[in-house]
């Protein structure tokens, strides 16, 4: 087939879908919805899974996490509980003391969060309470002071009314202020403020920017008035040893409270390392992928299922046309390339579309997720757009080949007689 004859293909099927543009558009709305979806699922699902992965790596991937859990029940209704109200006040200092002394556990620090209104002059916040052992400067990276310093061990076994900011509560309360050496309140009791911490951004799980940093012992007996802790994490000397050092942890946490030794279910605990958090997060993100495409998935089948319709309405319509250029001497094999075209030139235009649309969608959140705070990255990639388009073309290709079929075994005889 000669370059003159693929042009007069191409200007054939030009002008057919120029006759019915109601038609088309519609049948391209329908396929730029499924590529826009494809393009924002595929971009938006690598984007959190990043941000997710960033996160958790910024605890260190020599550490382990240990948090309360509420026995027997599935994640969704322990935060339905917590957030209700209810708590899980077995896990101790003591049982974070008891497993440092674990082989391949080379510290730990444990951790409380409570929110109170903090008060400097006339100037408040509404700020949340991070009673944290003090040894946290040691395990995660990330902590960084801008000005003053941390507290001390000899501070948190002393009880001591110490505090250091997040850089958002520093704004908040001082306005420009060196807050170093000054005193704030919270539940009507004076903190010393003794450091900043630089600015960290907001995480998948809370702002760090927005805390008070105090000691743990302080936290406890001084603002909550509790003796358990909420979570903590414990570093580990040899990373290649952490199913090993987990599993340990689980037996000894077992023990200290009285639980079954094989019955995960009845666990007050939870114990992740790293590594299988990040395992999990890739899991869980490949799921919700592969879902959310199934569902785009079927937005272009319906919108294939349109164009194959059209394309059959087409055919009938132009019945006449096609008897008359096969009576002059068109070939089967271009009746069926002509409407072949037509079909992959709708698709591809919804293509090209979805993609615009995808496109600028994940803009609009990548710019209002920065502006929440969390970076999420959504950088759009080259296989996304690949992706997108070549579903496209395809669904253009496997829709448009039936009445492209029928088109061309149309007898000239028959066609010509056609009303």
């Amino acid at each position: 087939m000669n370059l003159q004859k693929i042009k007069l293909i191409f200007s054939i099927a030009v002008q057919g879908l120029r006759t019915n543009k109601g038609r088309t558009i519609l049948t391209t709305i329908g396929i730029m919805i499924g590529i826009a979806t494809i393009v924002i699922v595929l971009t938006a699902g690598r984007g959190l899974e990043k941000f997710i992965l960033k996160e958790i790596e910024t605890f260190g991937a020599d550490t382990i996490e240990v948090e309360v859990k509420i026995p027997s029940v599935s994640d969704t209704e322990m935060a339905a509980s917590i957030i209700g109200g209810a708590e899980v006040t077995t896990l101790t200092i003591d049982d974070f003391e008891a497993m440092k002394d674990l082989p391949n556990v080379a510290n730990y620090y444990a951790a409380l969060l409570g929110q109170y209104k903090s008060v400097y002059k006339e100037r408040t916040d509404r700020s949340m309470v991070y009673a944290i052992s003090p040894s946290v400067v040691n395990i995660d990276k990330e902590l960084k002071l801008e000005e003053g310093r941390f507290f001390t061990e000899r501070e948190n076994s002393g009880q001591a009314r110490v505090a250091v900011l997040g850089s958002e509560v520093k704004k908040s309360l001082f306005d420009g202020e060196n807050p170093v050496g000054q005193t704030i309140k919270m539940n009507q009791i004076s903190f010393k403020v003794i450091g900043v911490v630089e600015p960290r951004g907001g995480s998948a799980f809370f702002n760090y920017d927005e805390m008070i940093y105090v000691p743990l012992n302080t936290g406890q007996k001084q603002l909550l008035g509790v003796d358990h802790v909420m979570f903590g994490f414990l570093s580990m000397d040899d990373t290649t040893r952490a199913d090993e050092t987990v599993a340990d942890l689980n037996s000894l946490l077992r023990r200290r409270h009285g639980l079954p030794p094989n019955d995960p279910d009845k666990d007050d605990f939870r114990v992740t390392s790293m590594q299988e958090a990040l395992e999990i997060v890739g899991t869980v993100t490949f799921g919700m992928t592969l879902l959310v495409l199934a569902i785009a998935g079927i937005s272009l089948v319906v919108g294939g299922v349109g164009i194959m319709n059209i394309m059959y309405l087409s055919v009938v319509e132009r019945t006449r046309e096609i008897g008359l250029r096969k009576a002059i001497g068109a070939a089967n094999g271009t009746i069926q390339l002509q409407f072949l075209v037509e079909a992959i030139l709708i698709t591809a235009l919804g293509g090209i579309m979805g993609i615009v649309l995808g496109s600028a969608i994940i803009i609009i959140i990548d710019i209002v997720s920065q502006l929440q705070g969390f970076d999420f990255d959504m950088t759009i990639t080259i296989d996304a757009i690949l992706i997108g388009f070549a579903s496209a073309i395809t669904f253009g290709i496997l829709f448009g080949l039936y009445p492209a079929r029928k088109a061309s075994e149309l007898s000239p005889v028959d066609a010509l007689r056609y009303e």
